[in-house]
């Protein structure tokens, strides 16, 4: 009696620190600045299933797919909520492309994961007061070699358009331009050429913008594909493959590159955010003008950047004030990792903050932080001990109402019954003895 009343309560200790740690988890994340000017939650690529899975797993896949939708729900709604302790609320919400699993889904299909998507990202009492945008993916459209108008036309219908600028205000100023692109339809030849011209054209009008501007204004780039790095950096290297012509490109893990030699030297981005590589990473691009015009760049991880920054930029590629000289500038680039629940549901939390210098002079500031949650079974385990916990706590009232204290006191009470039942037994063996008697 006492080892099972102990075991019980300390998994009711257990259950209560997980359920609780499930519904809070983002107090241990948190935002660097009380008051960031612009606060972006980016959520990459929630890939959510359909018909396909329940046809394979029958029952199983369709209460994998409810689950999953759920998952995702109860991550959005952590950091957007007002009941929720993430107090401070983000500015944009960013999901980076895949939002379906498949691009070769049918229009009944789709009409359904599209009605589920607004419903896991929905918001039904209209208390959530932050921006929306919707990148598309190589599943939601497909690569270049298979995409066509059918498809872009149904996603636009849902999502709106695929290439487009806006801004990031701050202090109701222009702060920070963002691009959002369209980046299967990047690199070419494409079976769709309109696609490809409006992403293109998006592109070369926005890289004579940024050089009459002279990069003054800093550009977020939003893209699917990560740009071109070398093999070792990130857990996908630069793949790419091609149809049995050799033309359109199948399968991409990274955008080719000399298309990121323009975004990196025409656009000079301040930032990249992008999907596609689930296990997500943190890279730093060093970008430098050489006489001739030519460029040379250099990636390396974001971490060993830091440790190593005093090597890789030295004291020339700064100016007399303390800033980079125009021949040198530097890219960073996040690919966010992976919401789904095999990637513990994490969510990138970026912040956008005005610092004011001693001269008067303002500037801007920038963090950046991942903030899992768990893997998605975990949620099922804590949810079915804590029903295991539930029943524990009403077989113990009922037990302590009857005055039943289990075991010892049911055995009592067995043989107490069974010494009831022996008398019962000698009496009507006794009254059977007189009956024949008489």
């Amino acid at each position: 009696m006492h080892f099972l009343s102990i075991l019980h309560q300390s998994l009711t200790i257990t259950a209560l620190g997980a359920t609780l740690y499930l519904y809070y988890y983002t107090a241990f994340c948190g935002w660097k600045w009380k008051d960031a000017e612009a606060r972006v939650l980016f959520l990459a690529d929630p890939q959510i299933e359909g018909d396909a899975k329940i046809f394979r797993q029958g029952k199983r896949g369709e209460i994998d797919v409810w689950a999953n939708d759920i998952y995702l729900r109860h991550i959005y709604t952590s950091f957007v909520s007002p009941y929720s302790l993430f107090t401070r609320k983000p500015t944009h919400t960013i999901v980076l492309g895949d939002l379906f699993s498949s691009q070769w889904i049918g229009q009944k299909e789709f009409d359904e994961r599209v009605k589920r998507y607004k419903w896991i990202f929905g918001d039904p009492r209209k208390e959530y007061n932050h921006k929306f945008i919707n990148l598309t993916g190589n599943h939601d459209i497909g690569y270049n070699w298979d995409i066509n108008q059918y498809r872009v036309n149904r996603w636009k219908n849902e999502f709106g358009q695929m290439n487009f600028l806006d801004w990031i205000h701050s202090n109701k100023k222009k702060g920070h331009k963002v691009s959002v692109i369209n980046s299967m339809s990047v690199d070419g030849p494409a079976l769709d050429e309109i696609s490809r011209s409006e992403t293109w054209s998006l592109l070369d009008n926005l890289a004579e913008e940024r050089e009459k501007d002279n990069y003054r204004t800093p550009l977020i780039f939003l893209t699917h594909i990560p740009i071109y790095k070398e093999e070792g950096i990130c857990v996908d290297g630069p793949m790419t493959i091609y149809d049995d012509t050799g033309n359109f490109i199948t399968e991409q893990n990274h955008l080719l590159q000399n298309s990121s030699e323009f975004i990196l030297t025409r656009l000079r981005p301040k930032f990249i955010f992008a999907g596609h590589d689930h296990e997500g990473c943190d890279v730093t691009h060093v970008v430098r003008m050489k006489e001739n015009n030519e460029y040379l760049i250099n990636n390396y991880r974001t971490l060993d950047f830091e440790k190593e920054k005093n090597q890789i930029i030295l004291k020339d590629d700064y100016t007399e004030n303390g800033k980079l000289k125009e021949n040198i500038w530097i890219v960073r680039e996040v690919t966010v990792r992976s919401v789904m629940g095999a990637y513990s549901g994490n969510a990138g939390l970026f912040e956008i903050n005005r610092k004011m210098n001693k001269d008067g002079s303002e500037e801007f500031e920038y963090n950046y932080s991942s903030c899992p949650f768990v893997i998605n079974h975990i949620p099922w385990v804590v949810v079915i001990t804590d029903v295991i916990v539930i029943l524990g706590w009403i077989i113990r009232y009922i037990s302590a109402d009857l005055n039943i204290t289990f075991p010892n006191n049911l055995k009592k009470l067995l043989l107490s019954r069974e010494k009831q039942t022996k008398k019962i037994v000698r009496r009507n063996s006794c009254n059977n003895i007189l009956t024949n008697i008489n």
